[in-house]
């Protein structure tokens, strides 16, 4: 069996596909898939890999996602591979998630000239970010500093840093680690400030709905604790319409109970105005099988959207919901 996976021409982007390709041929020697998988690597250039101005101020959802999927449904490719933060919330018609692997660390890290770590920059440091959600975890923990936006992939942004063109930047630490890149870290940012992206650090393995048969391929490398997490995730971004413009951030956990088959479902949720650092938070728990997660999907989504609605009712979510959340 060959599979055409499309996947971004950037380094971080083919090294993502190459390791779930590298998962399924894992799987076949362990004789969890009896058919022979070989691949071959298919590049698209997305909206987002030539978009020049702010990722915030994008003129469409899913800049980095959208020719991926019409490859997808024109039969170009049969799979395709992304960093699921960069997926729109919304579901696609005629494209399955056939598979959610192991997530990542999530957490953002801070990479830095000298590498001071955050507390340490001089006030007034520009600090690279093209995320409001970041520029305003940024603001909350130093009001002094000046984030401004900053374009490209990791190692040009990194680049920028050391040429001297920013004082620092923030990146999530999943990219650095999948492109081994972890030596510029300067700091491994607080979570409680800096709450990491809706789904961030986990992939997103698409096909078409009605190919079942890579469907079957795809789904041995999902791991059921990182589905039910970010599909509670995305239920937030959902609840409360937001898009790249909103400062969302929301992480979910499992804590497996003694028996390893049921549980805590933990999620923490905020909504911050990028522009002054004000934040708002939302959390709670639910104890389910992991199983009744996995197979009843409007839990985990429910869920989520508790936690929206909760941030959307505040004076602030209402304050934001009139300028427009997208």
């Amino acid at each position: 069996m060959t599979l055409r996976v499309g996947t971004r021409g950037s380094q971080l982007a083919r090294t993502q596909t190459g390791w779930v390709m590298t998962q399924l041929d894992a799987k076949r020697k362990t004789a969890e898939i009896e058919t022979a998988v070989n691949w071959k690597e298919v590049l698209v250039t997305t909206e987002g890999d030539t978009y020049t101005g702010e990722l915030s101020k994008a003129p469409v959802p899913g800049i980095f996602v959208s020719r991926l999927r019409e490859e997808l449904l024109a039969g170009r490719v049969d799979v395709i591979v992304h960093s699921m933060k960069d997926l729109p919330a919304a579901p696609h018609e005629g494209i399955a998630l056939a598979a959610v692997p192991p997530r990542e660390n999530p957490g953002d890290v801070l990479v830095s000239r000298g590498h001071l770590k955050l507390a340490d920059l001089a006030p007034g440091s520009v600090v690279g970010t093209s995320s409001p959600r970041r520029a305003a975890s940024i603001r909350r923990a130093r009001p002094d500093l000046n984030p401004q936006s900053i374009r490209g992939n990791i190692t040009t942004r990194i680049d920028k840093v050391l040429r001297g063109e920013y004082d620092a930047t923030v990146l999530a630490r999943a990219g650095l680690a999948r492109i081994n890149a972890l030596e510029y870290i300067s700091e491994e940012l607080d979570g409680a400030i800096f709450l990491p992206a809706p789904r961030q650090a986990a992939l997103a393995v698409e096909c078409r709905a009605d190919d079942h048969d890579t469907i079957a391929l795809l789904h041995t490398v999902d791991n059921p604790v990182t589905r039910v997490a970010t599909r509670a995730e995305q239920a937030v971004l959902i609840g409360l319409n937001a898009g790249c413009h909103t400062a969302v951030s929301a992480l979910s956990t499992w804590e497996p109970d003694a028996s390893g088959s049921s549980g805590t479902l933990r999620l923490n949720a905020e909504l911050a105005d990028a522009n002054t650092g004000e934040m708002v938070s939302s959390s709670g728990e639910i104890r389910a099988p992991l199983d009744t997660l996995v197979s009843d999907e409007l839990l985990a989504w429910n869920f989520g959207l508790e936690h929206a609605h909760a941030l959307g009712s505040t004076a602030l979510g209402r304050a934001l919901g009139k300028e427009g959340l997208r």
